[in-house]
């Protein structure tokens, strides 16, 4: 099935000018790369811009109204998860990634990088909008911490997610390869019977439509096979997105190159 027209496009009501967000990510040098004081400039500016529309960005669903807005976000198969509890496991392709997909629904848990949970000025802003685990990458005692609270955070909700970038870094998925993924999310669904749901994100733009495809929950519980088939429905997805076909993600250098060579 291809997904030209059906996809919602939120937020038309409100008139937001983009060019501020845009000057920030042009001084930034993209969105792939941010330092959390960089992070904190976004979340300022974004707060800021929902309090201009006569939104509250303390409440996440008026949060995202905005962020919606701001980067163009066009949404397909949403809203069969807004009821119930899952495990989403989108690529990862910038650093807005996690900022959207945890305002996307409410009751959600993000699994970032520990940057993001230790510096209070950031977390100060996040900690109002969604829930947030630190994660040290290849630090098996760190991992299996994020993954019990993972489990709590859906075992106390009846409606709510977790999101977790299995490729546990920003990469394209054509340097992606099965074995650079994360399989712990496989604990999280056979603890908690949350559903295992890929989700394709393109690259945030505030200059052309940021797609967003939500595909069906994943059978594969098999760790050996788990990496392969993740990668396989990514794929899929993407290859729905067309009129245009998905954008090309644009990458710094340290982004570029094969995940299992950047040793963390």
């Amino acid at each position: 099935m291809e997904i030209k027209k059906r996809f919602v496009r939120m937020s038309e009501e409100y008139n937001i000018d983009r060019s501020r967000m845009k000057a920030l990510i042009e001084e930034f040098g993209g969105v792939d790369s941010y330092t959390t004081t960089q992070a904190v400039s976004i979340f300022e500016l974004l707060f800021k811009m929902t309090r201009e529309v006569g939104l509250d960005p303390e409440k996440s669903n008026e949060f995202f109204e905005v962020v919606s807005k701001v980067y163009n976000l066009e949404i397909h198969n949403l809203e069969k998860y807004k009821k119930g509890k899952y495990v989403f496991v989108p690529n990862h392709i910038s650093e807005f990634d996690g900022l959207i997909l945890g305002t996307i629904l409410a009751n959600m848990m993000v699994v970032a990088k520990t940057d993001w949970v230790s510096n209070p000025d950031l977390n100060a802003y996040i900690e109002k909008l969604f829930s947030i685990v630190g994660l040290h990458r290849r630090d098996t005692t760190s991992g299996l911490e994020v993954l019990r609270k993972c489990a709590e955070h859906l075992e106390k909700n009846e409606n709510g997610g977790v999101t977790v970038f299995v490729q546990q870094t920003i990469a394209a998925l054509d340097i992606t390869t099965p074995e650079d993924i994360a399989v712990g999310v496989i604990f999280i669904a056979q603890k908690t019977a949350a559903p295992i749901v890929p989700v394709y994100i393109e690259q945030a733009s505030v200059g052309q439509p940021t797609r967003i495809i939500f595909g069906e929950p994943m059978e594969c519980m098999n760790k050996r096979k788990f990496g392969e088939e993740w990668l396989k429905n990514e794929l899929e997805l993407r290859a729905k997105i067309t009129s245009p076909a998905a954008r090309v993600p644009v990458l710094c250098e340290k982004h570029r190159k094969p995940i299992k060579e950047r040793g963390f």
